[in-house]
Order: structure tokens, then C-alpha cells, then sequence
């Protein structure tokens, strides 16, 4: 058991390396600071109105971050899969009630840190918060490219666009939850499929 959580932090430790090289006393941190917990499927990891308490890095598994309409629909922001984040960065930081929801589509584990722990790691090797500075801006450009994506490409070429960059995706999300993510309805994913199968090469 013991092998196989420390093969967990493996994961996270070769991410963080793959953007600045980390020294062996600073992969220690990570399994330091760093705390790996599951949820099962439905479970919430977030809901609105909590204060969003960690920074959560995804081992295995499926997650969807959304915010309810007043009709209590659904609209989706977010999915995160393996070696993503998933996060409400203004709740975690501002320690203010969130806006969203965040809930498991698949058995998670996740690699959590606290905000007071993710102080000390920053304060135990300042490399830490380079790394999440270079995080949160890649982040940006993926929320900036993304909200172009929204006013500048049709619904069947952002359809097209999520299928070449998250091929995983479509085979592990409920067309429903597609659908949300896209602002479109099942009925027409379901039809673009249904296309795509006729024609392989459609979207390529």
C-alpha cells in the first residue's frame, strides 16, 4: 500500500518537474504537503457556497468543474482528467464562498494541499511558487484561447476542435455533459456523431 501511494506522488513529482527540475529534498515536500484522498463517483469535491479549502491535482480518474442556472441547468467549464488541475482559484486564495461545483464523473484520487500548507511549501523552496505562477498563467492563455474559441468558431468546429485535443474525452463523458461544455444540446452532438461515424474523416 505504502508503494503504491508513493507511486501517486511519482505522478505529480514528474509533473512539476517537467517545468522546473526539482531537487531531492523538494520532491520530498510534495510528499510532504501533499495529502492523496479518492471520491466516488457523484461526490462532490466543491459546492456552491463552500470555501473552496485545497488545490487539487488529478492522479486518475474524471472530474467536471459547473455552475447552475436559475433553472438549474447545468453549464460546464471545466473537465480535468489525469495530470490536470481542478480548482476555484478565487475561492481558494480569497477564502471567499464559491460560485461552483466540482463533482466526480469517474473514482477520483486526488493530491490535495491546503492553503496553509501550500504557504509553507512556498516558504520551504520558493521554486514552489514559481512553478504555480507558470501554472496559473498557462491556465490564462487555456481560459483567453478558449473564450476565443466561444466567439469565433462555430459549435460543430469547437465540437471538432475538443475531439483532436481530448480524444480520451468523448469515450469517458456522457454526451450530455458534452453537450454543457459545448452550449449546445445532446440532440446535436448526438446528430455530429452520428456524421462522424458515416464519414471518418469529417472534423480532421
Amino acid at each position: 500500500m505504502y508503494e503504491e501511494v508513493q507511486d501517486r506522488f511519482t505522478i505529480m513529482i514528474d509533473f512539476f518537474s517537467s517545468i522546473i527540475p526539482l531537487r531531492q529534498e523538494e520532491k520530498e515536500l510534495i510528499r510532504q504537503y501533499f495529502h492523496l484522498r479518492s471520491y466516488k463517483k457523484r461526490m462532490f469535491v466543491l459546492q456552491e457556497g463552500d470555501v473552496c479549502q485545497h488545490l487539487n491535482f488529478v492522479v486518475s480518474g474524471c472530474l467536471r468543474m459547473y455552475k447552475d442556472d436559475e433553472n438549474g441547468n447545468p453549464h460546464i467549464l471545466l473537465f480535468a482528467t489525469e495530470g490536470s488541475w481542478i480548482n476555484d482559484l478565487d475561492s481558494f486564495y480569497e477564502e471567499k464562498k464559491s460560485f461552483l461545483n466540482i463533482d466526480v464523473l469517474e473514482r477520483v484520487e486526488l493530491l490535495q494541499i491546503s492553503r496553509e500548507d501550500i504557504v509553507k511549501l512556498y516558504l520551504s523552496a520558493p521554486k514552489f511558487d514559481r512553478i504555480f505562477r507558470i501554472l496559473t498563467e498557462k491556465n490564462l492563455v487555456l481560459l483567453q484561447n478558449r473564450m476565443l474559441e466561444n466567439i469565433s468558431l462555430s459549435a460543430e468546429e469547437r465540437y471538432y476542435n475538443l475531439l483532436s485535443s481530448h480524444p480520451d474525452l468523448i469515450n469517458r463523458i456522457p454526451q450530455v455533459h458534452i453537450a454543457s461544455y459545448l452550449g449546445v444540446s445532446a440532440e446535436f452532438i448526438s446528430r455530429l456523431r452520428n456524421r462522424r461515424a458515416r464519414n471518418p474523416l469529417m472534423g480532421n
